[in-house]
C-alpha cells in the first residue's frame, strides 16, 4: 500500500483536532513517547498504513544507524511538500536532536512507510520557516516543541526526503 498523502493544507476535523489536544498534553506526551512509540508499527504493518493510535498520521523510517551501521525503525509523523516527506527532529521538544537526526546525515538513503527516499537538511530559512509553519498546522505540538528548545538554543531539524 502506498504511503498516505498528508496534505498539510488540508482542513481537519473535531476528532483530528481533539486528538492534537489529547497529544498535546501531559498524558498525550507520555503516551506518544512510552506506549504510541511500540504500538504504532506493529498497526503500520498490521493495518498497511490505515491505522495509527491517534489521527495523527505516522509512518516508519527505516535507516542505517550513523555508528553502528545497523537497520534502526522508528515511528514519525511526516507531511507531504509536493511528492516529497517533511519530517521534523523535534525529539518532542528536548534538548538533543533524535538519534535518527544523525542516522539521516551519516546515510541519507532511507526507506519511510516502505518507500525509498534520499534524505537531505533544509537549510534555506525561508523555506525551512515555510515548512515549520505547515508543520504546525499538521501538528500544533510543534508550536510547543519549538519553544521547549528555544531556551537551550536548539533549532529543530527539517529533513526533506525525495523520492528516489
Amino acid at each position: 500500500m502506498p504511503l498516505r498523502y498528508v496534505d498539510p493544507h488540508k482542513k481537519r476535523g473535531r476528532l483530528y483536532r481533539a486528538s492534537v489536544r489529547f497529544g498535546r498534553s501531559p498524558v498525550g506526551q507520555f503516551v506518544a513517547r512510552h506506549v504510541a512509540r511500540h504500538t504504532d508499527p506493529y498497526l503500520f504493518r498490521l493495518t498497511g498504513g490505515r491505522v495509527n493510535m491517534g489521527s495523527i498520521i505516522n509512518a516508519p523510517l527505516v535507516s542505517v544507524g550513523a555508528k553502528t551501521g545497523q537497520r534502526r525503525e522508528t515511528q514519525l509523523t511526516y507531511f507531504h511538500d509536493g511528492p516529497d516527506v517533511i519530517l521534523l527532529a523535534s525529539n518532542f521538544g528536548g534538548h538533543k536532536h533524535p538519534q535518527w537526526y544523525y542516522n539521516l546525515k551519516a546515510h541519507p538513503e532511507c526507506e519511510f512507510g516502505g518507500e525509498r527516499f534520499t534524505a537531505s537538511l533544509v537549510a534555506e530559512a525561508d523555506e525551512y520557516a515555510r515548512l515549520y509553519g505547515f508543520a504546525e498546522r499538521v501538528y500544533g505540538g510543534y508550536a510547543d516543541y519549538r519553544a521547549k528548545t528555544a531556551p537551550v538554543g536548539r533549532q529543530i531539524p527539517i529533513f526533506r526526503l525525495r523520492p528516489r
